[in-house]
C-alpha cells in the first residue's frame, strides 16, 4: 500500500446513497468547506471506505463533534430544573461492558476506556497534562462505572475533582490524544477537532497528528488521519505540496474538489510563492466560497467597514477579504483560487486595466461564458470586446490626450507618476473618465471622441463585473474617500478615518459614493442586505388585511385581537392592534426590532399593501416569473 490512495466515501444523504471517491495523498487529509456542504457526511462515509486500509489488527475510529456530549448533563443544566444544583459528580465514561467496544464509541467515552486499558498512553498523556496544564488524571472505576477524575500538580491543598468540573477544552485534547497515540486504530477520522480548543492547542494537536500520521503498519503507531475543520491551525501550508492534502467541499450535491499533485497551475513560481507566504489570513480564504482579492490593506478596511454598514455579512456569506500585495500577482492568485474550486472575486485599481490585460485575460479562462456574455455584446468573442475596446482607448490617448489633459493631470495619478509618462497618461486619462465632479464631466461631453471612449470602456467595466472583475473607475479606493487625507499621509490612518465617515452617512448615501465597492460586495457576498421589515411585512399583511375588513364590517378592538389570535397564533404576540374611528392601528410590540412605519395607521378603503410598504419604506416585492 502506497500514496496516493484512492477510496470511497459511502454517504447517506436525504435523496439517497451517494459514493463520493477522493485520493488521500499523505498521512493527513483535511477536509473543509462551509456549513451545510457536506464534510461530516463525507468523513463518516469514510468509515467504510478505509476499513481495508488500517492496516493488521488495527480498526477504523471516528470522533463525532459532540463527542463531550455523553457526559453533558453532568456540566451543565440540560434540563432547566437543577439551577446551581449541577451533578458534576455524577461523570462517568461508560460501564466495563462498553469495553469491548470502546473503539467503535464516537465519543469521548470510548477514548477514556482505552485510558484505562492502556498505562503507556495515560503516561503519555499525564506527561503532557502536567507539563502544558499542570494538571494529572487519573483513572477509577468504580461499581463497574469508569470515572475520571484530574487534580493540580502545582499545589497540595487541592483535592482530586471530578471531570464534571474541568474545562472542556482539556476534556477533548484528553481525548484526541488518546485516539493519536493508541496503535490500535489504523484510520482515525474525527469531525472537528478544534471544539473548546483555544488556537495554540489546536496547533499542538496539528504537531502531534502530524508525528503519527502515515500509512498504517503492523507494528509501530502510524495511521491515515482524516479531518474536517473550520480551524485555519489545523493546515499547515508551507508550499504547494501541502495543498494535496485539502479536500474541498462545496455541497453535498456535487463532487469534492482536489488539487491533483500533477497539477501545471502549481508549476508557476509565482502560485509557489503565494502558497508558501500565505499566512493566517490568506488560510482563512481557504474557508470561503468566493474569495474577495483586494490589492492592499486599506482596501481590506474599507470593504470591511462597507459590508458592516450595509449589513451585506460577507463572511458569513462564504466569502472572505484578502489582500493580495503586488499587482501583478493578481492574475495568479484568481487562477490560485479557481484550482481549489472557489469562485474567486477581483476588486482592483483602475491601473489593472489602463497597464494592459493580463488581470482581464485571467477571467476570460475559466469556461465558455465568458465568450458567451462576449457574443451577446455584439463580439466575436471575449478577448475581441476586450481587445478592440482597450486598443481604441489607448489610441485615444496617444491622439486626443491634449483635450483630457487639463483635468487629467490633476488625478493622483498623474501627480504621483513615475518615469513612465505613457502609463501615466492612460492611468489618469481612464479614471478621469469616470470622476464625478462637473469639471470632468464637461471635458467628457466637450469631446465627442472621449464621451465614446467613456462608453465603451463603461462596456468593458460592466462585462468584467458579470465574470467577476470589479475595477475601481476612478483610480484607488482614496478616490472614493469622502474624508480628507491626514497630515502626513499615512494611507492606513487615512482609511481608519474613512470607516468613521462612514457611519455619519445614510444607506443610500454609502451606496451612491462607494457604487463600485459595493456592486463588487454584493457579488462576493451574494445576498442582500439583512432587512427585518422585509420578513415583518409577510405577517402584517397576512393579518392587516383581514383585521382592516372586520374594522369595515364595525369589529371592534377585542374583535380584530381575537382575529390576530386565530390566524397567527404565537406570532400574534408580534402586535398590538386597536380601532378607532373606523381605523386599525398595529404597533411593534418588540424591544429587539428596529423597524420603521410603527405605530401603522390603516384606514378603510386603504390599499394595505401600498401603505404597508410605504410605510415600513419597502419595495413592494418582485414579481414572480411564471
Amino acid at each position: 500500500m502506497t500514496f496516493p490512495l484512492e477510496v470511497e466515501s459511502h454517504i447517506k444523504s436525504p435523496n439517497g446513497d451517494i459514493v463520493r471517491k477522493i485520493v488521500l495523498n499523505g498521512g493527513l487529509s483535511v477536509i473543509l468547506g462551509p456549513n451545510g456542504s457536506g464534510k461530516t457526511h463525507l468523513l463518516r462515509g469514510l468509515k467504510k471506505g478505509l476499513a481495508g486500509h488500517a492496516g493488521e489488527r488495527k480498526c477504523v475510529r471516528f470522533m463525532s463533534a459532540g463527542r463531550i456530549g455523553a457526559i453533558e448533563h453532568a456540566r451543565s443544566d440540560t434540563d432547566g430544573h437543577r439551577g446551581d444544583h449541577i451533578p458534576y459528580e455524577t461523570a462517568i465514561f461508560g460501564t466495563k461492558d462498553d469495553l469491548a467496544r470502546r473503539n467503535k464509541i464516537e465519543t469521548l467515552n470510548g477514548d477514556f476506556q482505552t485510558l484505562s486499558q492502556r498505562p503507556d498512553i495515560l503516561v503519555k498523556i499525564q506527561e503532557r497534562l502536567r507539563k502544558l496544564f499542570r494538571r494529572n488524571i487519573e483513572i477509577n472505576w468504580n461499581n463497574g462505572q469508569l470515572r475520571i477524575d484530574f487534580s493540580r500538580t502545582d499545589t497540595e491543598l487541592e483535592a482530586p475533582y471530578s471531570s464534571g468540573l474541568e474545562a472542556s477544552g482539556l476534556l477533548h485534547l484528553v481525548g484526541l490524544l488518546c485516539a493519536v497515540y493508541s496503535d490500535e486504530i489504523g484510520v482515525l477520522l474525527i469531525d472537528e477537532p478544534e471544539v473548546s480548543l483555544h488556537p495554540q492547542l489546536q496547533a499542538f494537536l496539528l504537531s502531534e497528528m502530524l508525528s503519527v500520521s502515515g500509512l498504517p503498519e503492523a507494528e509501530g503507531n502510524k495511521k491515515l488521519i482524516v479531518i474536517a475543520t473550520h480551524s485555519t491551525e489545523l493546515i499547515r501550508l508551507a508550499g504547494v505540496a501541502d495543498l494535496h492534502s485539502l479536500i474541498f467541499c462545496y455541497d453535498l450535491r456535487t463532487g469534492p474538489v482536489q488539487v491533483a499533485p500533477g497539477a501545471n497551475e502549481l508549476k508557476n513560481k509565482k502560485v509557489q510563492s503565494f502558497a508558501a507566504r500565505m499566512g493566517q489570513e490568506h488560510k482563512l480564504a481557504l474557508f470561503s466560497t468566493r474569495p474577495l482579492l483586494v490589492e492592499g490593506p486599506s482596501d481590506s478596511i474599507i470593504c470591511g467597514a462597507l459590508s458592516r454598514f450595509l449589513e451585506l455579512h460577507l463572511e458569513a456569506a462564504g466569502s472572505q477579504v484578502l489582500p493580495v500585495i503586488g499587482k501583478g500577482d493578481m492574475p495568479v492568485v484568481v487562477k490560485f483560487f479557481r484550482l481549489l474550486g472557489k469562485n474567486p472575486i477581483v476588486l482592483a485599481d483602475a491601473d489593472g486595466v489602463a497597464d494592459g490585460l493580463d488581470l482581464v485575460q485571467a477571467f476570460f479562462e475559466s469556461g465558455l461564458r465568458a465568450d458567451e456574455l462576449a457574443k451577446e455584446r455584439g463580439f466575436e468573442s471575449a478577448s475581441k470586446l476586450a481587445h478592440n475596446i482597450y486598443q481604441g482607448f489607448c489610441d485615444a490617448v496617444d491622439k486626443h490626450w491634449a483635450s483630457i489633459e487639463p483635468v487629467a493631470t490633476k488625478h493622483a495619478y498623474w501627480v504621483t507618476r513615475g518615469a513612465d509618462e505613457k502609463q501615466a497618461k492612460r492611468r489618469a486619462a481612464l479614471a478621469t473618465l469616470f470622476a464625478l465632479d462637473a469639471a470632468t464631466h464637461a471635458t467628457v461631453e466637450a469631446d465627442s471622441v472621449w464621451k465614446g471612449i467613456r462608453s465603451r470602456m463603461t462596456v468593458l467595466f460592466d462585462f468584467l463585473e458579470d465574470l467577476g472583475c470589479f475595477v475601481l473607475r476612478r483610480g484607488t479606493i482614496e478616490n472614493y474617500y469622502q474624508s480628507q487625507p491626514p497630515v502626513p499621509a499615512d494611507k492606513i490612518a487615512w482609511s481608519v478615518d474613512e470607516m468613521a465617515a462612514i457611519d455619519t452617512l445614510s444607506q443610500a448615501q454609502a451606496r451612491t459614493a462607494y457604487a463600485d465597492i459595493v456592486r463588487c460586495i454584493q457579488s462576493a457576498a451574494q445576498a442582500q442586505s439583512i432587512n427585518e421589515a422585509e420578513s415583518l411585512r409577510d405577517v402584517l399583511l397576512s393579518i392587516a388585511t383581514p383585521a382592516l375588513a372586520k374594522v369595515q364590517d364595525g369589529g371592534s378592538t377585542l374583535d380584530v385581537q381575537q382575529l390576530a389570535r386565530s390566524l397567527l397564533h404565537e406570532r400574534s404576540k408580534l402586535f398590538s392592534l386597536s380601532v378607532a374611528n373606523k381605523c386599525l392601528t398595529v404597533t411593534l410590540e418588540s424591544s429587539i426590532m428596529n423597524v420603521p412605519g410603527f405605530p401603522l395607521i390603516l384606514s378603510t378603503g386603504d390599499d394595505v399593501i401600498k401603505v404597508v410598504n410605504q410605510q415600513l419604506e419597502l419595495a413592494p416585492p418582485a414579481a414572480k416569473t411564471p
